[in-house]
């Protein structure tokens, strides 16, 4: 019985000895304690980058008048930001936004998703998806030279090779062909 008691009350001092116990909160500050090797991973933020770059928007008094001996798309010069995206995407973002000028316009339907732009070797290939690029044919006509027109500014791009869904299509809403690419 006696021996019962000293065991007893041993597991009632462990026990108690162990709730006592303190123990360290992680540290979520970020600076690595005494024991911490410093192997967290951070990840960098992406570095923007700012350039001013010449955008290319249809012309309101064109579009409403039909005047051939108008300008059909005007430049817009504008100061934008990039660095997560390349500076060819998001010259084509800046153009599916519109312009500043409320006497231009934006040829590329509002419903179009692009997937993406990458350039090799001079062609900046201007990747779509099917889904959203609806319009006639003056629509289509001013979405490529916008696209076109801004895309060759930029000293690493000669020429735009348009792709649906990755791939090379004959039309971009059914009008003009594009299996081949543009230059300025």
């Amino acid at each position: 019985m006696r021996k019962l008691a000293v065991f007893l009350a041993l597991v009632m001092i462990l026990g108690l000895t162990a709730c006592n116990a303190v123990q360290k909160a992680p540290d979520n500050t970020g600076v690595p304690d005494k024991g911490d090797k410093g192997d967290k991973i951070v990840e960098p933020s992406p570095q923007t980058e700012e350039k001013e770059i010449t955008l290319y928007f249809a012309n309101k008094n064109y579009i409403q008048t039909g005047d051939e001996k108008l300008e059909k798309v005007i430049a817009e010069k504008r100061i934008i930001q990039y660095g997560n995206i390349s500076l060819e995407e998001a010259v084509v973002r800046e153009l599916m936004m519109g312009p500043k000028n409320n006497e231009l316009s934006t040829g590329i339907p509002s419903g179009s998703k692009l997937l993406g732009v990458e350039v090799s070797d001079g062609t900046a290939f201007v990747n779509f998806a099917q889904e959203g690029l609806h319009g006639g044919s003056l629509q289509e006509g001013l979405t490529i030279s916008q696209i076109v027109k801004s895309l060759t500014e930029l000293e690493n791009v000669d020429r735009v090779q348009f792709l649906i869904d990755g791939k090379k299509a004959e039309t971009l809403m059914g009008h003009m062909s594009i299996f081949e690419s543009f230059e300025k």
